[in-house]
């Protein structure tokens, strides 16, 4: 693993230009969305960690960004991340459309909320 990739900021530094952007909007969102949590490199992604567990894993793709893993949720829930569901449990932001940054929120704070009700 290169050494760019041992942090977030490496992670996001070695981004193409016009993709860094992009993933640092997606990145406030969820360190919104997650004010505690703490980020780490996992797997050669960046991951969101509370002590309860893993938030959420973001990826900077070619042509998308994906969130890992994204679970199944209330019918509200799926009706406003459906449409971004690539996989079973993941979800696509393609760059030749407008980043769902309420999704990212959506997401991300729903599984606080999950890891938060853990005993």
């Amino acid at each position: 693993m290169s050494t760019t990739r041992k942090s977030v900021d490496g992670y996001v530094a070695a981004l193409p230009d016009g993709v860094q952007s992009v993933f640092e909007a997606v990145r406030a969102v969820i360190r919104q969305a997650a004010p505690g949590a703490v980020e780490a490199i996992k797997y050669g992604m960046p991951v969101w960690l509370l002590p309860q567990g893993q938030v959420i894993y973001a990826a900077a793709w070619k042509n998308h960004i994906g969130l890992y893993p994204v679970y199944r949720g209330d019918a509200g829930f799926e009706a406003l991340v459906g449409p971004w569901r690539d996989k079973k449990d993941t979800v696509r932001l393609d760059y030749a459309k407008p980043m769902a940054m309420d999704v990212v929120a959506a997401i991300v704070a729903a599984r606080v909320a999950e890891l938060e009700s853990k005993p």
